[in-house]
């Protein structure tokens, strides 16, 4: 059961080459801020959300957890029309001795339509220690 989460707001920003396409491979990459304690050892999973509806949820595993100041790219498949990609949710289930994560960023590439980018800036902790709240984000 996962007990915190984040949602990273953007603006519309067209991530596919085509509304038809399914089954595409995108990156989720996941930047970790480079202050005290930053990193995680939480199990932390990515939904991702657009226009036309919301992916399944991907667990991002990391056998060492996440640490602090650094960047991870997880593949996944989506396999179904998302539309236009608007937000993604990251949470984690508050496990491991250090499960609060300080989330820099999150970036989102279609590889299936060239590299599309869509980025999601967001610069605040997920976790109980941390932070109680969900918070909502907006694209810079």
């Amino acid at each position: 059961m996962k007990l915190f989460s984040l949602t990273l707001i953007s603006v519309a920003c067209c991530f596919l080459s085509s509304c038809d396409a399914l089954d595409y491979d995108a990156h989720i990459i996941v930047s970790v801020g480079n202050i005290t304690d930053a990193g995680s050892n939480a199990s932390v999973y990515a939904t991702i959300g657009g226009t036309e509806g919301n992916s399944s949820e991907f667990y991002l595993k990391k056998d060492n957890g996440f640490q602090r100041g650094s960047a991870y790219d997880f593949q996944v498949t989506i396999g179904n029309n998302l539309g236009t990609i608007e937000k993604i949710w990251i949470s984690h289930d508050n496990t491991g001795e250090r499960p609060a994560l300080f989330l820099d960023q999150v970036v989102l590439v279609n590889a299936t339509a060239g590299g599309i980018m869509v980025n999601f800036p967001c610069k605040r902790w997920i976790g109980l220690k941390k932070d109680r709240y969900t918070r909502l984000l907006h694209k810079t």
